[in-house]
């Protein structure tokens, strides 16, 4: 039976609300005959607090779904600051303190992972992955969730001379160039990968579990038209601009309810943006196996972004696929790649990010839309999410890419 260590700090099992692609892959390949083990932080990032640890317990393991889950304690944090740096770096130093020894031992007793699975954007984390990897004579993977450090550059405004960012992008070049394989989520993040080293690609993108995913059916006709954003409130989901759409088609009196539903660093800011607005609601994140309950009760989910060039090709949204597989119209604002795919296979609507008019006209042009074209319009994104974008397929590539790479 073949043995892969995947690591993932922000990694999270269903019952916790977050990502969870680390799990579902994990899962799928349990099912191929693979015995995985999987490394994250206790401290859940959506909800900024420990699940399970209390400090000084610092490990704790789980079987879930057969795959041997390891939660490590790291210290915490709740904004982007110096605690964030020391988070990061508390969780090197446990993987290189647990998995360090463990790897080189296991090359003497052949207990040792067939292979090492390291998935970013924690660029120190996969780095300390890597270095136990060649230390231990063990192929290693790269999966590139985002790509740091542009993301810092693009997004955060860094240098790209500042000495982290010089740090950063030095880790991401030694991953690209030493990896047997680097792993993007992002169709266009390839070329990128591929200009810093990478020497063998393939491209896996986020998806929906068909299981979990289910097709519904589009709600019937009511009073208010529901449009769902569920995810992550930060900096980068720009939802201040959704709040300025919203604040215009009350203005409008039209018949749209928004509902955010998840957490992060701006909520509080949001809230008291929207203090005004009847026509939004915020509520508590939930844990993923609810995402399909909440979604079957919109009548559109919406993506929205910043207006930062990294995410014109460099980001795979796996919620934007949860909305295809569950069969809704989608409402994008993230110009270059996700944009096109929503217009070319005409799938819901689409704005310019920053622009609260545009989104707002958007918004309204699919409530006047007649409910049978916006089935049409779920029933061609459920085809597209199981042609290209379900976690069934993803997870027999990566059982044969592993199978390949051990071999």
């Amino acid at each position: 039976m073949p043995r892969l260590w995947l690591i993932n700090q922000f990694a999270n099992t269903p019952e916790l609300p977050g990502h969870t692609r680390q799990y579902e892959v994990a899962a799928g390949l349990v099912r191929y005959g693979w015995q995985v083990a999987v490394f994250a932080s206790d401290f859940n990032l959506t909800q900024r607090r420990y699940r399970r640890l209390r400090f000084p317990r610092l490990w704790s393991t789980e079987c879930p779904a057969g795959i041997h889950w390891t939660w490590l304690w790291v210290s915490p944090y709740r904004r982007n600051n110096w605690k964030r740096q020391l988070n990061m770096l508390s969780f090197c130093i446990h993987l290189a303190v647990r998995l360090g020894p463990a790897a080189l031992l296991g090359r003497l007793t052949r207990r040792a992972p067939d292979v090492i699975l390291a998935s970013s954007p924690q660029l120190p984390a996969a780095f300390t992955c890597l270095w136990i990897a060649r230390l231990a004579g063990i192929p290693f993977v790269l999966e590139v969730r985002d790509l740091w450090p542009q993301v810092l550059v693009d997004q955060g405004g860094k240098s790209p001379h500042s000495p982290m960012v010089r740090l950063l992008a030095w880790m991401e070049r030694q991953l690209y160039r030493h990896a047997h394989t680097v792993v993007v989520l992002a169709k266009g993040a390839e070329a990128y990968v591929r200009e810093r080293g990478a020497r063998q690609t393939a491209w896996l993108p986020n998806g929906p579990d068909l299981e979990l995913f289910a097709s519904r059916p589009v709600p019937a006709e009511g009073t208010l038209f529901t449009v769902l954003y569920a995810g992550a409130h930060g900096d980068a989901n720009a939802l201040e601009n959704v709040l300025a759409a919203a604040r215009l088609l009350e203005q409008q009196q039209s018949p749209v309810r928004i509902r955010f539903v998840g957490d992060g660093p701006e909520k509080q800011t949001l809230m008291q943006l929207a203090a005004d607005l009847q026509s939004v609601a915020f509520e508590p994140p939930v844990a993923k196996a609810e995402i399909p309950g909440l979604m079957a009760e919109a009548d559109a989910i919406l993506l929205s972004l910043r207006d930062v060039p990294l995410f014109r090709y460099g980001v795979s949204p796996n919620k934007l696929y949860d909305a295809y597989a569950i069969g809704r119209p989608v409402i994008t604002t993230v110009a270059g790649a996700i944009n096109a795919e929503v217009e070319e296979y005409r799938l819901g609507v689409t704005a310019p990010p920053g622009d609260p008019e545009a989104l707002a006209a958007a918004i309204l042009r699919l409530v006047h839309t007649p409910r049978a074209e916006r089935q049409a319009m779920g029933q061609r994104a459920i085809e597209l999410a199981h042609t290209t974008y379900s976690r069934q397929r993803i997870n027999a590539q990566y059982n044969a890419l592993l199978r390949g790479v051990m071999a």
